[in-house]
């Protein structure tokens, strides 16, 4: 009985020993694949990343085709270390297969985001600095990352929009083309000569230094109004320069109708009053 226990000992010890030798080689072989396989995943995301930075894609694209190809080159190290090492993947990816279905269900709103976001970066309808028009908000683009866009509006409040429903919208960029249109609309008496009136405006937009004369300049009559005559002024400056155009041009066509006696007509009523004979009327204030 002794004899058959010590056996057994000497037997445990064997296959110990055995398995021990067996899984050590192959624990060193899937750190040293690991190490290679990580190693490998930096320098082809760096090479790729540096391909993709002599091209026109913007930075932010750039650094998430970066980080993207990194992070799959390291999963693939890993599923080939663990497969290389005697661990079978099968059941592995049929669960990591079901988690992903359960995580893009719920995340569903993030994904059309994600989506949205490399559109984005990729077609660039609008960059960082560009003023847009869309989801009904207006303002500067401050930043784009890949879920959401960033917003900062006229009065100094920032708006955070989902990249999926902004791509998916229409949008207006003020900024594409470099120019802008100034638009401006001014009344005068049905009385002004027009031809007088439109070289003065005219002069008032030509000594605007940051107006881009080349452009053309347009001052036409509008619309007859009720009380005035509406003209409209039409001229290009920089997309950066609009709003001081803008304000300096309205300044000016003031001061230039009010020093060439030119009146800018309000609504007004004239009250007439039909009295029966005999009849009074007092008025009294108090």
């Amino acid at each position: 009985m002794k004899d058959i226990n010590l056996d057994l000992t000497k037997v445990d010890i064997d296959w110990l020993v055995s398995m021990s030798v067996v899984w050590g080689s192959k624990l060193v072989i899937g750190i040293l694949l690991l190490i290679v396989g990580f190693w490998l995943a930096s320098k082809i995301s760096t090479i790729i990343i540096n391909f993709l930075s002599k091209s026109r894609i913007s930075i932010s694209l750039r650094n998430f085709l970066q980080s993207l190809v990194s992070v799959l080159l390291k999963i693939l190290t890993v599923i080939v270390t663990m497969n290389t090492i005697g661990i079978h993947t099968t059941s592995l990816a049929a669960l990591l297969g079901g988690l992903a279905v359960g995580v893009g269900l719920a995340l569903q709103g993030s994904l059309a985001n994600l989506a949205g976001g490399l559109l984005i970066l990729f077609f660039k309808p609008f960059k960082v600095g560009d003023t847009i028009e869309v989801l009904g908000q207006r303002g500067t683009v401050q930043v784009i990352d890949i879920l959401q866009t960033v917003l900062l509006m006229p009065n100094g409040q920032t708006v955070i929009l989902p990249n999926g429903n902004t791509f998916n919208s229409p949008i207006i960029n003020v900024n594409q083309s470099g120019f802008r249109r100034v638009e401006i609309g001014i009344g005068v008496s049905y009385d002004a000569e027009f031809e007088r009136v439109k070289k003065i405006l005219t002069e008032v937009i030509k000594n605007e230094p940051l107006v881009e004369e080349e452009r053309g300049i347009v001052v036409e009559i509008n619309e007859f109004g009720e009380n005035s005559v509406n003209l409209a002024m039409h001229c290009f400056c920089k997309s950066e320069d609009f709003m001081t155009v803008k304000w300096n041009l309205n300044r000016e066509t003031k001061k230039a109708l009010d020093a060439n006696g030119i009146g800018i007509p309000y609504p007004q009523r004239d009250l007439h009053l039909i009295m029966p004979e005999n009849n009074q009327i007092s008025i009294k204030s108090s």
